[in-house]
């Protein structure tokens, strides 16, 4: 396969791979990061639930539509 191809191409392909390895590390450094940043992530990521509390300040337009769905006695 790389034969049917010039050496600069190639050059330029294994530093574009390169680069590219260095960005996706960068970012998923930067997500576990804020994963373990922002208290309650990692709880909602394993048992799949947030509380009230965490939607109403990390994701309040959520938080209100979800709130606007559910009937007005269990609402808080």
């Amino acid at each position: 396969f790389a034969p049917a191809f010039s050496i600069p191409v190639i050059r330029f392909a294994l530093m574009l791979h390169s680069f590219a390895a260095v960005a996706l590390i960068v970012v998923i450094m930067v997500h576990i990061y804020a994963a373990l940043w922002v208290k309650g992530t990692i709880i909602a990521m394993v048992e799949g639930w947030v509380s009230k509390t965490w939607a109403k300040k990390h994701h309040p337009r959520w938080y209100r539509e979800v709130k606007e769905k559910q009937p007005s006695a269990t609402k808080d």
